[in-house]
C-alpha cells in the first residue's frame, strides 16, 4: 500500500498536517494505533452509555488564534466542526463565599476584580492592553519554527524579557490582592508548567487574553469533533485513515524514511516522506538501530515529563451551576484553588504526594452549552488537577478513588449538585492516562516540561526544532515538538509548512 506521505499516529496535530498535505495534492495515509482517532483530542463514553466525555482536552482556545482557524484555511466548518465561545469564560468560587467571573467583555471582568481591588482592576485592563502590543510577535513565535522567530526588534526584546521571568513574578508584580492573584496564577497554570520557573512569564498574559477573547472555546459534540472533521477532509481529498494499527517500525531504505510497518505486519510505503507523531522519547524504538545520531538518542531519552495529571469523569443527573457571589451561575468552566495551594501542591507532587487540602482544580461542565453530550437531561463533568505518577508510600490502586472522592467533594462544595446527583465516577491516575495513550508518556499530557532545556530551539532536541528528524524524509510533529502541548494545532501546521516546502510545494497555496 503506497502513498506520497505516511503519517504515524492520528493525534490532532498529525491530522492537521495530513490535512494540509492532502489539500496541496499529496496522497496521504494516516496509521493510528487505537480504534479511535484524535490522541488526546477525543470524546468517549467513559462512565455510562450515552455520556460523552472529553477524555483529555476540553477547551480549544489556543487553536482559535492559529491561522488554521483564524483564517479558516481548511474550511473545517464544512466538515461538521462548530465552536461556542462561551460567556462567561469561567467562574472562580472561593471558600469565603466570594467569586470572580471572567466575562468575555474585559470591562465586565474588570468590574468583578474591582470588588476586591480597584487598582488590580485597572492593572488587569493595562495587562490586556500590553498584550495587544505583544500578540503579533507571540503568533510568530508559535506559528513558525523557532529558527524563524527573531527577537531583534523592540517588541521581540520586550516579549523575551517578559517570558524570561516566572509566571509568579509577573502576577505578583502586577497584582496585589490574593483573590485576583489566585485567578491570574490559576490561568497561567493552564499548560501545567511550574509557575515559579523562569520561562513562564508570558503565560499569565497570553492565557488570560485568550480566555478573554474566546471564552472556553467548546466544540459542539465534544473534543473529538476536531479530528473527525480533519478525517473527513483527508478522505474527501483521496487520503486514508487506518485505525487499530500500532506502528511497530518506521522503515528506512537507502538512507531515507520509506514507510511504516504495523504490529500485524502490514507495510505502508511512502513515496515522498514519513511524518511521525510517536512520542519523541520512543522514536529510537521504532527506527533501525544506528539510524539516529547517538547525541539525538541521548537527548530524547533524557526527556522530562514535568508535572503529571489526574482526571475524574462524572455522570450527573442534571447540569450543575457554580455558586457565585450573586447566586448560582451557569458556566462551562470553573476554577478552584489559591496561590498558596498551588505552590504547596507542586511541592507535594515533587514529594510523591497527592494534595487534598487546596489543590489547583479545573472543573469542565460542557453540557451547559452542549446538552447533547448526555442522555435524559443528564450531564458530564470533568475534574482535572496534577498528581505524581509514582506515589511515596502508597499505590494508585488504593489512592485513586480516595483522591477522586476528595476532588468531587471540593467541586460539590461550590456547585449546586449533591452526592445523590452523581450516578457514575471514573477516575484516571497518571498511569491510566499513559495506558490509554502512549503519547502521555509517564502521565504527561502536554508533551513534557517546557523548561529552557526542553523548549524552543531545544524541542525536541538541539538542532532538530524545525520538524525535520535526523533521518532524511522523516518529520516529527505533536506535543513533543515546538511549541508544545494543548490544542493549538501549531505543531501540525508548522510541520506541514516545512514538509510542503521541502517537497516542492508552495505553502502559501494552502496557508493564508
Amino acid at each position: 500500500m503506497e502513498s506520497d506521505v505516511v503519517v504515524a499516529g492520528a493525534g490532532h496535530n498529525s491530522l492537521i498536517a495530513a490535512a494540509y498535505l492532502s489539500v496541496a495534492g499529496l496522497r496521504v495515509t494516516v496509521v493510528e494505533a487505537r480504534a479511535i482517532i484524535g490522541g488526546n483530542t477525543v470524546t468517549e463514553e467513559l462512565t455510562l452509555p450515552g455520556f460523552k466525555h472529553d477524555s483529555c482536552s476540553s477547551a480549544h482556545v489556543l487553536i482559535q488564534s492559529n491561522p488554521l482557524m483564524r483564517n479558516n484555511e481548511l474550511g473545517l466548518d464544512r466538515y461538521g466542526l462548530r465552536y461556542v465561545f462561551t460567556d462567561p469564560a469561567l467562574v472562580m468560587p472561593f471558600p469565603d463565599g466570594t467569586s470572580i467571573t471572567m466575562w468575555r467583555d474585559p470591562q465586565r471582568t474588570a468590574l468583578e476584580l474591582e470588588r476586591f481591588s480597584p487598582r488590580d482592576a485597572q492593572s488587569y485592563l493595562d495587562f490586556l492592553g500590553e498584550w495587544g502590543g505583544l500578540r503579533e510577535h507571540h503568533g510568530v513565535v508559535n506559528n513558525s519554527p523557532p529558527s524563524e522567530s527573531s527577537v531583534e526588534s523592540d517588541v521581540g526584546r520586550r516579549y523575551g524579557r517578559l517570558n524570561a521571568r516566572s509566571a509568579k513574578e509577573v502576577v505578583f508584580d502586577r497584582f496585589e490582592e490574593p483573590h485576583v492573584r489566585s485567578l491570574l496564577l490559576w490561568l497561567a497554570f493552564a499548560t501545567i508548567q511550574d509557575p515559579e520557573r523562569p520561562g513562564t512569564g508570558i503565560l499569565p498574559m497570553a492565557v488570560a487574553a485568550g480566555r478573554q477573547e474566546f471564552g472556553w472555546a467548546t466544540p459542539i459534540g465534544g473534543s473529538g469533533m476536531l479530528p473527525l472533521a480533519l478525517r473527513r477532509l483527508i478522505e474527501d481529498h483521496g487520503g486514508r485513515v487506518v485505525t487499530g494499527s500500532p506502528v511497530s517500525e518506521i522503515t528506512i531504505d537507502n538512507g531515507r524514511a520509506s514507510g511504516v510497518v504495523t504490529a500485524n505486519g502490514r507495510r505502508y510505503q511512502a513515496r515522498r516522506a514519513v511524518l511521525s507523531t510517536i512520542h519523541v522519547a520512543l522514536l529510537p524504538e521504532v527506527l533501525p538501530q544506528g539510524s539516529l545520531p547517538p547525541s539525538f538518542v541521548r537527548r530524547v531519552r533524557d526527556w522530562r515529563p514535568g508535572l503529571t495529571l489526574f482526571a475524574v469523569h462524572l455522570a450527573l443527573r442534571s447540569t450543575p451551576k457554580f455558586i457565585a457571589t450573586n447566586g448560582p451561575l451557569g458556566s462551562v468552566a470553573g476554577a478552584f484553588g489559591s496561590v498558596d495551594g498551588l505552590l504547596a501542591q507542586i511541592e507535594d507532587h515533587r514529594a510523591g504526594r497527592t494534595c487534598r487540602r487546596d489543590p489547583w482544580l479545573l472543573v469542565v461542565n460542557p453540557c451547559e452549552v452542549d446538552p447533547g453530550r448526555a442522555p435524559n437531561g443528564g450531564a458530564t463533568l470533568k475534574l482535572l488537577t496534577i498528581a505524581p505518577r509514582e506515589l511515596e508510600g502508597a499505590s494508585w490502586a488504593s489512592e485513586k478513588h480516595r483522591f477522586a472522592s476528595r476532588l468531587v467533594e471540593l467541586a460539590g462544595s461550590a456547585m449546586d449538585f449533591a452526592p445523590r446527583d452523581v450516578i457514575a465516577v471514573t477516575p484516571e491516575s497518571p498511569l491510566d492516562l499513559e495506558n490509554r495513550n502512549p503519547h502521555n508518556l509517564w502521565g504527561s499530557c502536554h508533551g513534557g516540561e517546557l523548561s529552557p532545556e526542553q523548549s524552543g530551539v531545544n524541542r525536541p532536541a538541539p538542532g532538530y526544532a524545525g520538524y525535520r528528524m535526523p533521518v532524511d524524509g522523516l518529520y516529527q510533529t505533536g506535543a513533543t515538538t515546538h511549541p508544545g502541548g494543548s490544542v493549538s494545532g501549531r505543531p501540525g501546521r508548522n510541520a506541514a509548512r516545512v514538509m510542503l516546502a521541502d517537497l516542492g510545494f508552495d505553502p502559501a497555496a494552502v496557508m493564508k
